[in-house]
């Protein structure tokens, strides 16, 4: 085995034990020995660096990475690793499009639009924020989540009734759930 493929196999071992610090180092180490950058492994990469909390590092990285994502899979990493950061940066509609444009990208993952879907709430749009938790629902997602979701951004807008709808769709699908019974119980006391 060479030495590129000992590091390789380090760093997937660091990033399989969530040794985040030990990942982009290792992964630093690869990128002084190697011309040639694997695209995936460097979108892991700065993965690891927005975990770490190097956003300066990470963002510099994604935009290296920009041209050289060839397909779709390696689009949707970019864009995603773009909408964490912006997230974490608190750029919530920069945050909002690249989540939108990754579920483009890949359109059975419903969980992209309930990401895009936070952001529209953060930003002060539960309106938009319902209308995409609605697509959401179109796709595979946990059903669960989005419902409760709905129903967080049907409340904000005073719409109790439905709320209370969505929060007993929750529990259909999780009989469970504590936090959609006490909503379910809060809406029934505003309705």
């Amino acid at each position: 085995m060479s030495e590129i493929e000992e590091l390789y196999e380090a760093l997937e071992e660091a990033r399989e034990a969530d040794q985040v610090a030990s990942a982009c180092l290792i992964y630093e180490e690869i990128l002084t020995q190697e011309d040639v950058e694997n695209v995936l492994s460097t979108l892991l990469y700065a993965t690891d660096l927005i975990d770490f909390g190097n956003f300066s590092q990470a963002e510099a990285t994604l935009e290296r990475m920009g041209e050289l994502c060839d397909d779709d899979e390696a689009k949707e990493l970019l864009l995603f690793n773009k909408a964490t950061l912006y997230e974490k940066t608190g750029r919530f509609a920069e945050a909002e499009k690249c989540y939108r444009e990754a579920h483009e990208k890949n359109t059975v993952r419903g969980e992209l639009l309930v990401m895009a879907a936070n952001m529209a709430f953060h930003r002060g749009e539960p309106a938009k924020a319902e209308y995409l938790v609605r697509e959401a629902l179109k796709y595979q997602c946990e059903k669960d989540e989005v419902y409760a979701n709905l129903g967080g951004y049907l409340a904000s807008q005073r719409r109790f009734s439905e709320a209370r709808e969505a929060f007993q769709e929750v529990l259909k699908i999780d009989p469970e759930n504590e936090h959609a019974a006490e909503w379910i119980e809060d809406l029934e006391q505003v309705i």
